[in-house]
């Protein structure tokens, strides 16, 4: 399946930022490049045409003019940038053949102009798309020295981007390295930052790493889950290109769970969009993805009428040079469908082209669906040779999971043909695979189990910090609410005090704005969970509240200091007739 994926993965890349359905977006690009006013915009605008064009020399010319525009202008960061933008359209079409170097040497260039210049941002970027090709090479060790490196670079940065940058890229290295646990930590440091700064763009590179990650463990469930977390701000903020790229990826991650409706479904809503949007390029990659369920769950008599009904896939695959792989499926198709001869004629035509230009992968389910078709004809010495070719393929990659089922497979062929000793090899070779299977297997629990643990040791500091927190927060209310009784005690007594009653006032005020906020503070949370923190949900319910509270407040206010300034009114002029009585006694005694 990975020669299909190959196609896929070149209608993608190719499809990525095809915004429009015919020329009109490329001459809309060409009027603004011609009336471009600055060396930046002439060159966003013919690496914009660059990336649209399906034609790969006027692409690449394209290309070379905004290297030349660049290099001309002597901007030092606009070089950078410019060499970068330029492998990554290599990188959207990788599989075509060379330009992985080609990517490689762009993301070289602009590092080291970079570097030289102080340019810490576009060199971090640049490490990054340059870990990115090691990868995809296979070359890990210096795809974990440029990460290393980016990674360097941005922890003496303030710079949030460079960080998620560096940390999904270390991630995506240990990922590939099997080295589960360091992955996962470094995938979590860049979600920590994302969530933190809320850019899209980071939240998405962050999650799509921990898509990824899961589906490495066969954990697709979770895998999913941040896929469709992804989706979901896509479609909130209809990102229509990432949008259909979403949904592939959840018809792929579906179908990996052996959920082959939901899968099915997933395509064809990005068919859909795809259509609505007058986005070709991404209807061809739905109609591939469609047929590679079918092809995958062996339906080749399925898989093949659909592919005659979808006349631009066979135009694609003619342009791509891939127009034999029809006759391939056509072979399987009559294969399955038991009419042998036709199978035969067609496997026959279609062996010097796949021999020739065939994947190593294409060639491998070449050999296996050709060495079938003869063990259906009861032909077992010629399925026999063919499929010795798939295992002595599938043995020099390290497929252990391949290489397993096509020695179970010859060693049934060798007893059907009574070869005994070579059945018993076959026997032992996949008893081997088996073997070395259930130890992979094993580590990967083991992985499983130290990422689970990782996790949960997460979530009990989280959990920690969320009690540290309650419990602040809980003694800050207790003291609010101490603080609220002292003074109203304090009110008490100035009523049986003689004190001014500005002093009166001064106390009451106080006291009551004291309460009133806080009754609005303990309600706070409430409103926000009510509202989901919608500005104008939270804006109506604080009006309707102050409408209420307000006027409450200045009528208690007013209650409280009329009633002790006018309390203290009886005691005072008890004290004063007490004074003239005791003057009046006084004056008596002196007659």
């Amino acid at each position: 399946m990975r020669f299909l994926f190959l196609i896929l993965f070149l209608v993608a890349g190719l499809g990525v930022f095809a915004r429009q359905p015919d020329s009109r977006f490329t001459d809309s690009l060409q009027r603004r490049l011609a009336g471009a006013k600055t060396p930046k915009e002439k060159i966003q605008f013919l690496l914009l045409l660059a990336m649209v064009s399906t034609d790969s020399t006027q692409a690449e010319n394209y290309a070379t003019q905004a290297i030349t525009t660049a290099e001309l202008n002597r901007d030092r960061r606009l070089i950078a940038f410019t060499y970068i933008q330029s492998g990554a359209r290599y990188m959207n079409v990788q599989g075509l053949e060379g330009n992985l170097d080609k990517a490689q040497r762009a993301f070289e260039h602009a590092g080291q102009v970079a570097k030289e210049n102080g340019l810490s941002r576009l060199q971090v970027e640049a490490y990054y798309w340059l870990s990115n090709v090691l990868q995809v090479k296979g070359d890990n060790q210096k795809a974990l020295a440029y990460s290393n490196q980016a990674l360097a670079l941005a922890s003496n940065s303030d710079n949030d981007t460079m960080k998620v940058m560096a940390f999904v890229t270390m991630g995506e290295v240990y990922r590939q390295m099997k080295q589960m646990p360091l992955s996962f930590q470094n995938f979590s440091e860049a979600l920590t930052l994302a969530e933190a700064n809320k850019d899209p763009d980071l939240l998405r590179s962050a999650d799509m790493g921990f898509s990824h990650f899961y589906a490495d463990m066969h954990e697709f469930g979770k895998a999913i889950d941040y896929t469709m977390k992804i989706y979901r701000r896509d479609r909130a903020s209809w990102d229509a290109a990432n949008m259909l790229m979403d949904l592939y990826r959840l018809g792929d991650l579906f179908g990996n769970n052996h959920q082959q409706d939901v899968a099915l479904t997933m395509y064809q809503h990005s068919l859909l969009l795809a259509d609505t949007l007058h986005y070709d390029l991404f209807k061809i990659n739905s109609y591939f993805r469609i047929f590679s369920m079918y092809y995958q769950s062996k339906e080749y008599v399925k898989g093949f009428k659909y592919m005659q009904g979808q006349r631009e896939m066979l135009e694609y695959l003619d342009h791509l040079g891939f127009g034999f792989f029809l006759g391939v499926v056509k072979a399987m198709a009559f294969s399955e469908a038991g009419k042998l001869d036709s199978a035969e004629y067609y496997f026959r035509a279609s062996q010097p082209n796949v021999l020739a230009r065939g994947s190593y992968e294409m060639r491998y389910e070449f050999y296996q669906s050709f060495g079938d078709f003869y063990s259906q004809k009861r032909d077992y010495r010629a399925a026999i040779a063919l499929y010795r070719k798939a295992f002595e393929q599938k043995a020099a990659e390290g497929d252990l999971e391949s290489e397993e089922s096509t020695a179970d497979s010859l060693q049934a062929f060798y007893e059907r043909v009574g070869d005994y000793p070579s059945a018993l090899a076959f026997n032992r070779l996949a008893q081997g695979e088996r073997d070395s299977l259930r130890a992979q297997t094993q580590e990967t629990e083991l992985m499983k189990l130290e990422v689970d643990t990782e996790n949960r040791r997460k979530e009990r500091e989280a959990r920690a910090e969320e009690l540290n927190t309650e419990h602040r927060h809980n003694i800050q209310y207790m003291g609010f609410t101490v603080g609220l009784v002292l003074l109203f005690i304090t009110i008490v007594l100035l009523g049986r005090l003689t004190v001014p009653v500005s002093v009166i006032r001064t106390v009451v005020f106080l006291s009551f704005i004291f309460l009133f906020e806080f009754i609005i503070l303990l309600l706070d949370h409430t409103i926000q969970a009510w509202t989901q923190e919608e500005p104008w949900k939270v804006l109506c319910i604080k009006i309707v509240l102050a409408a209420g509270l307000v006027p409450l407040h200045h009528w208690l206010e007013h209650r409280v200091i009329h009633y002790l300034s006018h309390r203290r009114r009886p005691t005072a002029a008890v004290a004063v007739h007490k004074e003239v009585a005791v003057q009046k006694e006084v004056a008596v005694h002196k007659e």
